[in-house]
């Protein structure tokens, strides 16, 4: 659910400043699609980070 609300907003957000400098239908739409595959990229990133970073502080091997 946390990848699906990233990048409704994180898409949202581009799309809306996109229409605000008076893009075309195709370029809100394109920034809408990037961008929110672009955040959800960005939060699966930082969790997998935070994941390794909590199992080696906790002294428990690493899977690599």
């Amino acid at each position: 659910m946390a990848y699906l609300m990233t990048a409704i907003m994180t898409g949202g957000v581009s799309a809306l400043l996109s229409a605000f400098n008076g893009g075309t239908l195709g370029d809100i739409f394109w920034n809408y699609v990037v961008f929110g595959h672009m955040g959800m990229a960005t939060l699966a990133l930082a969790i997998v980070t935070a994941s390794l970073v909590d199992r080696r502080s906790k002294g428990e091997p690493s899977a690599g």
